[in-house]
């Protein structure tokens, strides 16, 4: 009897002490927050955000919290050069795109990014794999890789991005990545409402396969081209250059795949076309 009371009594301060230390990590966290929202927006941050279109047609409302939101993901994420120097510059476009997605979410939600890692070009991944008992090699060229919370990212890439200012958007993708991964699967479904599960794999699956098909056939449309063949490798794929098109295309995005924005509006909780309706883009 005494050896499972002692048993209960320490699974008791076991309890105790995890909920302390999450209470510590609650108040820390909200003691950051004031701190940073009374904090003003660095007008050097400001800058560099004027090059970028989307930022200079938010409206003043969605100024003030994507400027907490870049505040918070600077101070809480870990910015690593890889064979280069981080500055402002790079911290700043990379937090925007990535609280810009997370713009219609509430503080904190959706949030499991903790390192992004910045190379100043493409990079080289070793994707060797066995098969039949033979080791083969496989040497990739990304311009950007997620997984378990790190991003990594070629500098190179979105700068490009930037400057073209037409579909495509690294940051987005790979950031659409670790959303897509937060239950643990990359498979092209990030958590959602409980009833829209349904909805959202009948609407992306017939948008996919019907797209796969067509590429198979050498069938062109307009609607692939906007995508473009790497959407089609597999499902997480196709969210992720959704998630681009969603926030870089949002016009043309929607009049080719009205299902497809629909469920992106509903999960980003963003309506992007009316967002930026300002912004002429083809």
């Amino acid at each position: 009897m005494g050896y499972y009371l002692l048993l209960i009594q320490l699974l008791f301060a076991l309890v105790g002490l995890f909920l302390f230390w999450q209470s510590v990590g609650y108040f820390r966290r909200m003691w950051r927050y004031k701190r940073l929202k009374a904090m003003p927006f660095p007008k050097s941050y400001e800058s560099i955000l004027q090059e970028i279109h989307q930022y200079k047609v938010l409206s003043s409302l969605h100024k003030e919290k994507i400027h907490l939101l870049i505040l918070i993901f600077i101070d809480q994420k870990e910015f690593v050069g890889a064979k280069m120097t981080i500055n402002d510059e790079i911290r700043v476009i990379i937090a925007f795109y990535a609280c810009l997605m997370r713009l219609g979410f509430e503080l904190g939600e959706k949030d499991h990014v903790s390192t992004v890692i910045v190379y100043p070009e493409h990079f080289l991944v070793n994707n060797g794999h066995t098969s039949g008992g033979i080791y083969h090699d496989e040497i990739s060229v990304l311009e950007g890789q997620s997984a378990n919370g790190t991003v990594v990212i070629s500098w190179q890439d979105i700068k490009h991005d930037i400057a073209q200012q037409q579909k495509d958007n690294v940051i987005i993708h790979e950031f659409a990545h670790e959303l897509d991964f937060e239950d643990g699967f990359a498979d092209g479904t990030p958590i959602l409402e409980g009833s829209r599960y349904k909805m959202w794999s009948e609407v992306f699956s017939t948008a996919f396969d019907t797209l796969k098909e067509q590429l198979n056939n050498g069938d062109i449309s307009e609607r692939s081209v906007l995508l473009g063949s790497y959407a089609l490798k597999n499902e997480a794929e196709f969210f992720a250059v959704c998630s681009e098109r969603f926030f870089e295309t949002p016009q043309v995005f929607k009049t080719y795949f009205p299902n497809i924005y629909q469920e992106l509006k509903l999960f980003y909780k963003l309506d992007t076309k009316q967002l930026f309706k300002d912004v002429l883009k083809t």
